[in-house]
């Protein structure tokens, strides 16, 4: 496998994910995929927004959103981002299980076009990490 290029600038990710061991994960893989990122995690909506609506966090250039979030309603989250213009600049990836499918249509409404699969999997997780940094940070 070929190995990821690195990411040289300073991108802020927040990430909304309510379970310790993703948070894990996702340590270890942005350390390989964008080690200066600096990462902020959440774990409920309201934690996310009111991060994005405070002067205390930095502003993200990526927003990394784990769909199976139990206190997070995604649709809502996203709503809420789409009526704030200063917050719709702001990259939003989604991250889905197969069991529980995210429904498109509803996101693309909301400007948010990018939807992919949660990868459990370290190396495709730096590998798909790796990519969005590059891609939106």
């Amino acid at each position: 496998m070929e190995t990821p290029k690195r990411y040289v600038g300073t991108p802020v990710v927040f990430i909304a994910d309510d379970q310790p061991d993703d948070q894990y994960l996702y340590r270890q893989a942005f350390s390989e995929a964008c080690p200066t990122a600096v990462l902020y995690f959440f774990v409920d909506k309201a934690e996310l927004l009111a991060a994005l609506r405070g002067d205390v966090y930095p502003r993200p250039s990526l927003l990394i959103m784990d769909w199976n979030m139990i206190s997070c309603k995604g649709y809502a989250a996203l709503a809420e981002l789409a009526q704030t213009p200063d917050w719709r600049t702001i990259s939003v990836a989604i991250l889905a299980s197969s069991d529980r499918p995210v429904d498109e249509d509803r996101c693309q409404q909301f400007g948010c076009e990018l939807i992919l699969p949660k990868e459990t999997q370290h190396e495709k997780l730096v590998g798909q990490l790796a990519g969005l940094i590059q891609a939106f940070a």
